[in-house]
């Protein structure tokens, strides 16, 4: 008799393993049902932020069956955050994935028709320390006071006795647009007193550069930082004591999230309007997680 119930829950095991990869594999069908199909030709005009790149190129090759190469291609005329914004409102491209533009940007599209801006994903504002930098942790008032000159040295947060060498990345960039509205809101920077660094690439490699001091400190979105443009000898640094990840970005813990987005406008073709929507379904979050990011929903 005992036999026989072992018989029975294991073939009740089985069959509930089989049904679920049954139902995976019909979801999963489902999933590439949804997703729009087109000629590569037929993909439309893209632009967005640096730190979207990865996706944007994932997601050409998932629309269009693309080779890696064609997908890169597409992105032959890439703009960066801010001008992309101006280039959709322009009539120049169809949709863009892409960070909060600046308040300078916004403006500017003021005299243009309303953009159809919805919530893609989550990134977070990320500091950047070299690794023998002692600190571990620094919080929201503490980064406030070290970028307006109340903080000076290293010692004043828990390190070593040196003056903090802190770079800023030009008023335009996605980075910086958070950096505002994070952290800085409308606060004069004092002129000269930090160096601006062009790129986000440019900005860890300075970092690196600053190893024999330890006394950098500079800022980046997570995912770039994490996932396109890891440096040796340069770390992440927790604020108000929690370390970013896509866990904690995800849950809200870490204290510096903000959304980006997917934009389209009255101009924007159907192909753009078609991956939009998909991207927006629990399936299109569901790529959007594939490709490393935090998803909106």
């Amino acid at each position: 008799m005992r036999k026989k119930r072992v018989y029975n829950c294991a073939t009740l095991l089985l069959t509930a393993v089989l049904a679920c990869g049954a139902f995976s594999t019909v979801k999963a069908q489902e999933a590439e049902e949804t997703i729009p199909h087109m000629a590569y030709e037929e993909f439309p005009r893209i632009d967005g932020s640096l730190a979207c790149v990865p996706m944007i190129e994932a997601l050409a090759q998932r629309v269009t069956s693309c080779t890696e190469a064609e997908a890169e291609r597409i992105l032959d005329d890439f703009t960066n955050t801010n001008p992309c914004y101006l280039e959709l409102a322009q009539g120049n491209r169809d949709i863009l994935l892409v960070y909060e533009a600046a308040e300078e940007t916004k403006k500017q599209l003021e005299e243009y028709e309303t953009l159809d801006i919805r919530e893609l994903g989550k990134d977070a504002l990320v500091f950047l320390v070299n690794e023998d930098n002692p600190v571990e942790s620094l919080t929201v008032q503490q980064i406030y006071d070290i970028y307006t000159g109340k903080i000076t040295n290293w010692s004043e947060v828990g390190g070593n006795d040196v003056e903090i060498e802190a770079f800023l990345r030009p008023e335009t960039s996605g980075s910086m647009t958070l950096m505002r509205k994070l952290i800085l809101g409308d606060a004069e920077l004092i002129e000269g007193q930090f160096e601006v660094i062009p790129t986000m690439e440019g900005i860890i490699n300075q970092l690196k550069e600053y190893e024999n001091d330890a006394n950098a400190l500079g800022f980046s979105v997570y995912y770039y930082a994490s996932a396109m443009h890891q440096v040796p000898g340069v770390r992440l640094i927790r604020v108000e004591d929690v370390e970013p990840s896509n866990e904690t970005i995800k849950t809200g813990e870490y204290p510096l999230v903000n959304p980006f987005f997917v934009v389209t406008n009255e101009q924007s073709s159907e192909n753009a309007l078609a991956i939009r929507d998909w991207l927006l379904t629990d399936d299109g979050q569901t790529f959007v997680e594939e490709c490393g990011y935090v998803r909106a929903n």
